[in-house]
């Protein structure tokens, strides 16, 4: 009889952990692996490229040291790689570590980065609705900006019967009004694995 007491609640307990609904989906930090992963491109990436690149361009020169925050347009991923991200990703979460760490250094052109938005901006600057210097007179359209933020991404994959292997770079570049390059960085990333994954 006393096993019989003992043996009931057990089942009871048993029985109400099976029924318990066990969640779907868990939070994961979006700056570290996750347990689903493959050899593309992937969040953690995205915000260790960013970042790296920030903690550089604050500590520039022309930017460290200038008398009044210069402004910064920073124009979409190019994406050269055989990954399908979504570019616009990296240019938000690069914005956003810039503003975070630039400490007011650095102020950014909140205008479309399209090819028809350079070209109004020298017709602006060739008719004196702006200056150069990111500066604007009282009652003229508006500022432009200093320096252009770039950054390019490609790749090399190997597929084989082990695995897949795949190898990015993220150059980023700042280039001013005349097309000078003040500055330059890359970032690599390399993964291995039995699967690639799918990206979209």
């Amino acid at each position: 009889m006393k096993l019989r007491f003992i043996v009931f609640p057990a089942l009871l307990a048993l029985a109400g952990c099976a029924s318990a609904p066990q969640p779907s989906v868990r939070y994961v930090d979006p700056g570290a692996q996750g347990q689903i992963a493959g050899t593309g491109v992937e969040s953690q990436d995205i915000a260790a490229a960013a970042q790296k690149a920030a903690q550089s361009i604050v500590n520039l020169p022309v930017i460290a040291q200038a008398t009044k925050p210069p402004i910064v347009l920073i124009t979409p991923v190019n994406n050269r790689s055989s990954s399908p991200i979504n570019t616009d990703i990296y240019t938000t979460k690069l914005k956003t570590i810039l503003m975070q760490n630039a400490g007011g250094r650095v102020m950014f052109l909140a205008r479309d980065a399209s090819a028809s938005a350079n070209e109004r901006e020298q017709l602006l600057r060739e008719s004196g609705a702006v200056q150069d210097g990111g500066t604007a007179d009282s009652g003229r359209v508006g500022a432009t900006y200093d320096y252009i933020l770039t950054a390019e991404l490609q790749s090399i994959s190997t597929a084989t019967s082990a695995g897949q292997s795949d190898y990015f770079i993220v150059e980023f570049k700042l280039v001013d009004f005349q097309d000078l390059q003040l500055w330059g960085s890359s970032y690599e990333i390399k993964k291995e694995g039995r699967e690639s994954g799918v990206y979209r």
